[in-house]
């Protein structure tokens, strides 16, 4: 029914003025925001950053290679003679007690904190852009209608004046019926200029050349009564990428602990000397060198005892964002019904009755059927209820953005 509503409600504007050169729909709207938000394309990147990491986590540490001579032989006064002296030593350094494993966790986790983190923009992006869209259509619509309001005053002064000429209005009458025309016309041009304010946040978002000139249509979605608040708790507990998030951080600093501690455990380097000539009493010699610092002082205590304040932390953040996930839905979803009640208000009937109200209004004042008080009174009642049910369905249509973004998913399409 909302649907066929918005149909007849917009169908006199269409005919009062002409559309722009673009129509775009909100589904449209979406898949421009997909492809060409530039926060968007740009947070894709964080993913590959993070692979990168990944990569760069596996990999061992490079052996070295050492090589030792004699600079000077005072002797026979040569320099840089390595026949009298010289030495070979490859190291090669081992992380132990799974410093490598837990590097390599910890980066994968990062990974998929980063692939969620874009799901998470991506959500508030298309949140962002339904708020933009409907205040938009909304403006639209409102300026239709004024676009309506205005021609119709503009024709009643026109013939208003050519009755004064004859003397069948006074001066009175036509001063007030202007001065009401004036005041229209100033919440008119209030409109408009909101609608260039949103469509430049619009064309943004959605890398749409500033020149570019569009219409959105836009369509009411069904009220769903089948909806259970607490199933709904439980599809966002589900779906929803931050609270994911949460979690991975709280997995991620579990893993953060576990590397800290690790940490306190030293690296052992293995050295391997296969030639070494003048530097030993036996010439020439090979040997082996092994070499471990002793953790007597540093044990990474500090970096520890910080990890676990960490994990405690994210601990608390995550039953936080648990509360919040739960409140957040119980809210939409009460919004969406209190604003459906709202909308349910204007039947198709009513709409119409609107409709023929300000068609006769005019044709009665200008048979003068009825005074200019009156007229100027049932125009009123016209502007305003016709205001109230565009704010209505806003309201309407801000209730489904806000159910799917609490929710996580687009559980209602439009």
């Amino acid at each position: 029914m909302k649907r066929l509503a918005l149909i007849i409600f917009c169908l006199p504007w269409m005919a009062m003025g002409q559309l722009p050169d673009t129509i775009l729909s909100f589904q449209h709207a979406k898949d421009l925001l997909i492809r060409k938000n530039l926060s968007l394309l740009a947070s894709h990147y964080n993913i590959d950053i993070a692979e990168a990491q990944v990569i760069q986590a596996r990999v061992w540490n490079n052996p070295y290679l050492m090589w030792n001579q004699e600079l000077y032989q005072p002797e026979k006064n040569q320099y840089l003679n390595a026949a009298n002296q010289a030495m070979i030593q490859i190291e090669q350094i081992f992380s132990v007690a799974g410093k490598h494993t837990n590097t390599v966790k910890l980066a994968r986790i990062n990974l998929e904190i980063n692939k969620v983190q874009l799901q998470d923009i991506l959500r508030s992006l298309v949140f962002d852009l339904g708020i933009t869209y409907n205040n938009l259509a909304a403006l639209q619509q409102k300026d239709q209608l004024y676009v309506g309001v205005l021609r119709s005053y503009e024709q009643l002064i026109a013939a208003s004046r050519e009755q004064l000429r004859v003397g069948a209005i006074s001066q009175t009458e036509l001063l007030r019926l202007e001065s009401e025309y004036i005041v229209e016309k100033a919440q008119a041009v209030e409109i408009y200029n909101s609608i260039q304010s949103g469509l430049s946040h619009l064309k943004v978002l959605l890398q749409i050349p500033p020149d570019s000139t569009m219409h959105l249509s836009q369509t009411t979605p069904l009220f769903s009564g089948t909806m259970n608040v607490d199933s709904l708790i439980i599809q966002a507990f589900e779906s929803r990428p931050d609270l994911r998030a949460a979690q991975l951080q709280q997995e991620y600093q579990l893993r953060n602990l576990k590397l800290q501690q690790s940490l306190s455990m030293p690296d052992l380097k293995l050295a391997i000397v296969p030639y070494d000539k003048g530097s030993n009493y036996v010439r020439p010699y090979s040997g082996i060198n092994f070499e471990i610092p002793l953790p007597l002082f540093d044990r990474n205590q500090g970096r520890i005892k910080a990890a676990r304040h960490q994990l405690t932390q994210t601990q608390f953040e995550l039953q936080l964002q648990n509360s919040t996930v739960s409140n957040q839905v119980f809210a939409a979803y009460n919004q969406y019904v209190k604003s459906n009640e709202g909308l349910s208000n204007y039947s198709n009937a009513f709409i119409f009755s609107l409709q023929e109200l300000a068609k006769n209004n005019s044709i009665n004042f200008k048979n003068r059927n009825i005074s200019l008080l009156q007229f100027i009174d049932q125009q009123r009642i016209y502007i305003q209820t016709n205001l109230l049910l565009i704010e209505l369905r806003q309201q309407y249509l801000d209730s489904v953005n806000e159910l799917n973004f609490y929710i996580g998913k687009q559980l209602i399409d439009y």
